[in-house]
């Protein structure tokens, strides 16, 4: 019996009224290629787009939007019904080409899909589309479109409508509604300005250190009371972070051997549960301009320790994976379980400290302590 609702993918996605008729969803087939494109432009892959592309390309196939279509998609799909594969498979593999060849083929059989690729963002019906216009080009002109740089292009799947689920009367996903009514918006800067600067096809956020360092501010001072740590969301036009799946561990850590230690996180906490849905517990995120400051108390002798953890995948580490291998694990194959499992443990190796601090004893007068950038390195 197939089930119709996901842990993932709970809603139908649909575009914005801005960009209904570009994200018609899934995206419909592309036809005959033109007989006056050429080799290998008639071939819509990533990697023969990449012949020509090649800075793009390489970009691209090291970013998320290369890899949301795996196991961890995948896997679970086969325990539900079409609709619901569908929906799920419209943001993670949205191209009417990569749904039917894993809709026809035998569960588990198709273990990766190309993701969110360059059909997905800039060819309909073999014509292609771009922020720049290009009259020549070996696959015809590229029409410019100005929704290619306008955040609403990204709101079909970054954004649920407003009938979407919602937890304790907020959406699941409500990223671009966070950013409209940040700062950002009304100074003009949007979703591509950080996320594509000069045009990357990077698309970095959370799982990237670099791009956390940029949306995270990080001070800590030894005082007299002991050590404080003041975190702020200094650079992101949305709430930080802005999904449920991470999560930002705050750790102060007195002495050396470690002793007590207080923890904070920062995290739009989810809990799920079969009967119940999601439940939440907390919501702790820091809007743009927002602050969190901590203090562990201290003796004037004491040293101290601050950390910052990032866990960009905690909720699917942690929840979904082992509720879905619970719930649907007797629906899949072993190809299936497989691919959740590699995707349970692979999201449970994507963490990494960002900042360190260490804060000696008391001197006499308040101190700022040192902050180092974290390695880099998993944390688990």
């Amino acid at each position: 019996m197939k089930r119709g609702a996901s842990l993932v993918c709970g809603v139908i996605l649909c575009a914005g009224s801005a960009s209904a008729d570009y994200w018609a969803l899934p995206i419909p087939p592309q036809g005959r290629a033109p007989d006056d494109h050429a080799e290998p432009t008639r071939d819509l892959s990533p990697a023969a787009c990449g012949v020509c592309h090649h800075k793009q390309f390489r970009e691209w196939s090291s970013s998320l939007h290369a890899g949301a279509a795996r196991g961890g998609v995948l896997g679970q799909l086969p325990a539900f019904d079409r609709e619901t594969r569908v929906a799920c498979l419209n943001c993670h593999a949205p191209a009417s080409e990569q749904q039917a060849r894993f809709l026809a083929a035998e569960a588990g059989a198709v273990q990766s899909l190309s993701g969110v690729d360059c059909v997905a963002c800039h060819v309909r019906g073999h014509r292609r589309h771009g922020a720049t216009h290009k009259p020549i080009t070996p696959h015809g002109p590229v029409e410019a479109l100005p929704l290619f740089r306008d955040s609403a292009f990204c709101s079909p799947c970054h954004q649920f409508p407003d009938w979407g689920e919602r937890v304790k009367g907020k959406l699941l996903e409500n990223t671009e509604q966070e950013w409209r009514a940040s700062p950002y918006a009304r100074a003009g800067v949007g979703c591509q300005d950080c996320h594509m600067p000069d045009g990357s096809h990077e698309f970095k956020g959370i799982h990237d250190p670099g791009m956390t360092r940029k949306a995270l501010g990080v001070a800590v001072r030894r005082r007299r009371q002991g050590i404080e740590i003041r975190v702020s969301n200094i650079g992101a036009g949305h709430a930080l972070p802005t999904y449920a799946t991470p999560r930002i561990r705050v750790v102060l850590r007195r002495g050396d051997p470690p002793g007590e230690e207080l923890v904070h996180s920062i995290q739009r906490r989810l809990d799920w549960h079969p009967d119940l849905g999601w439940t939440e517990p907390a919501d702790t995120r820091l809007l743009p301009g927002r602050e969190l400051r901590l203090v562990l108390a201290l003796e004037p002798g004491e040293d101290a320790t601050a950390m910052l953890l990032v866990e960009p995948d905690a909720l699917y580490h942690e929840q979904l994976y082992p509720n879905l291998l619970e719930t649907i694990g007797e629906d899949l194959g072993p190809a299936s379980l497989r691919l959740l499992r590699e995707a349970q443990h692979r999201t449970g190796r994507t963490g990494f400290p960002l900042y360190r601090a260490h804060c000696p004893p008391w001197t006499g007068r308040e101190t700022a302590c040192a902050i180092e950038p974290g390695s880099g390195h998993r944390t688990r």
